[in-house]
């Protein structure tokens, strides 16, 4: 009971739950938890008797549920999920079309207080749904993890023909992502007998223009990036444009955890690989959107920092590629800049035995007038090449984080990597003629909408005399805070 109590709800879900499920018969066990979960954290169902399947929907709570609906917000909160349960159906699932929910356990880690229970039947019995549902301790859990998922406890139990289950279940999984990638069937079997069978796994590759966007319980995504923002030009406002873009769909995709109601513009922005038609696909819909049109902190905020930061640095991007051509040299840099990554396994050998608290490091640029690549130099070299410049660096990292709070972490091969590309950019722009800049104009046009969608939600939207007053469950909770503490 003590190590179910420890657990956070996501270990609850992934590490007890779902295989429990699975044992005690349940078949297409899905983590569903998520923006658009709709109250369903756990999906599955059981063949009846008549050949049909039961769907069950698992709602999992890592507290103990305590006090009455009318006086508890946990307990409100599971009796939404419940009825959202029954009421929301999931579509596309298990091969159908749309999909309801016949049965709802909620499972909780800790205690069920007495009377807990009786206020959500309550609640539920004026829809007869409470014949449907099932509450679930952590000490009943505990009791079906000793009959039917003993293994939780010691692994040593788990049984041979579940082990060669599972087993077959993987290399099924790495069969369907290595044939989604584009492999042959014949390089497919070749690439897993190699993994399986070798004590040298095949070496990951991933192109400059693909990074893996989100990696889940029932979820690969591979994000794709257009030439030519591919390459990580260092730009003064912001890393690059390919860290930005990538880091900037991150923060949309958290950010979009409290706004389901806009989750159309969501997704149609998200499908852009085009940095530009991205960043235009959200001021023409998402932008103007709560929480992203008035975002003063949280996840939203940062995305809305990443589209200010990512609409300047697209203008950058472009003057220093029309300056790089009209110099004749956007090839030449385009391939110093990329020649970079070449250096990082060499540059992760030079961290790993480091003792100095404070280093520097020696580069050379090699080729000035062919095809050019950077050279790590092991000691400091003769003065006076302008083909040579050096990076100062920390063995420790301070970032700053929300709330004015701040880590300590140790240097990585991405903070060396992004001072050389900083320091490139400086040599890039010595080889440009001397130009003024103007002051930036997207972000001054970006800053006008701002304020102008805000004006259009003050009119659009009535202040609540009384946070009581609110449609709370009508609204997603950012937006309903939002309201509650106008800007």
């Amino acid at each position: 009971m003590k190590r179910l109590g420890e657990l956070s709800e996501k270990a609850l879900r992934e590490t007890v739950l779902a295989p429990l499920l699975a044992r005690m018969g349940y078949k297409a066990v899905t983590i569903y938890h998520g923006p658009r979960e709709r109250g369903k954290d756990i999906i599955c169902y059981m063949q009846d008797q008549l050949g049909g399947r039961e769907c069950l929907a698992v709602v999992a709570k890592a507290t103990d549920l305590n006090g009455s609906v009318s006086s508890s917000d946990s307990l409100r909160e599971v009796l939404h999920q419940i009825t959202q349960c029954f009421d929301v159906p999931y579509e596309d699932l298990f091969g159908m079309h749309r999909l309801l929910m016949d049965r709802v356990w909620v499972v909780t880690s800790k205690k069920i207080v007495s009377g807990a229970e009786d206020s959500i039947f309550e609640s539920l019995r004026k829809t007869n749904l409470d014949k449907l549902t099932r509450f679930i301790s952590g000490e009943r859990l505990v009791e079906l993890i000793n009959e039917h998922y003993p293994a939780y406890w010691d692994a040593s139990l788990e049984p041979i023909d579940i082990l060669r289950e599972q087993n077959g279940r993987i290399t099924h999984f790495c069969r369907q992502l290595l044939a989604a990638l584009g492999g042959s069937e014949s390089d497919i079997e070749a690439t897993l007998n190699q993994a399986i069978h070798s004590y040298f796994p095949p070496q990951v590759i991933v192109p400059a223009t693909r990074e893996l966007s989100r990696l889940g319980p029932y979820r690969v995504e591979v994000d794709t990036i257009t030439e030519p923002f591919s390459h990580n030009f260092h730009l003064d406002a912001c890393d690059s444009i390919r860290e930005t873009f990538f880091k900037t769909k991150e923060h949309l995709f958290y950010a979009m955890f409290d706004v389901d109601e806009v989750m159309e513009h969501y997704e149609d922005v998200m499908k852009k690989t085009d940095p530009e038609e991205f960043l235009k696909a959200y001021n023409e819909t998402l932008g103007k959107d709560n929480p992203f049109c008035r975002a003063t902190w949280g996840r939203a905020r940062d995305a809305v920092d990443g589209i200010n930061a990512l609409e300047e640095g697209l203008g950058e991007f472009q003057d220093l590629v029309a300056n790089l051509k009209a110099v004749n040299k956007l090839e030449w840099a385009t391939a110093l800049v990329d020649s970079v990554s070449k250096l990082e396994p060499e540059i992760d050998s030079f961290l790993v035995p480091l003792q100095k608290e404070e280093f520097s490091l020696f580069w050379q640029i090699d080729g000035e007038d062919a095809t050019p690549s950077l050279r790590l130099l092991h000691q400091e070299p003769p003065t006076g090449k302008p083909s040579v410049f050096k990076t100062d660096h920390s063995k420790s990292v301070t970032e700053k984080r929300r709330w004015n709070k701040s880590r300590t972490r140790p240097i990585t091969v991405r903070d060396i990597t992004s001072s050389v590309q900083e320091r490139i950019r400086e040599h890039l722009d010595k080889m440009l003629p001397p130009k003024k800049r103007p002051p930036n104009a997207h972000a001054h046009s970006l800053g006008g909408r701002e304020k102008e969608c805000r004006k259009q939600s003050a009119r659009q939207i009535p202040k609540p005399k009384t946070i009581a007053n609110m449609p709370t469950r009508s609204v997603p909770r950012l937006v309903a805070s939002l309201l509650a503490h106008p800007i």
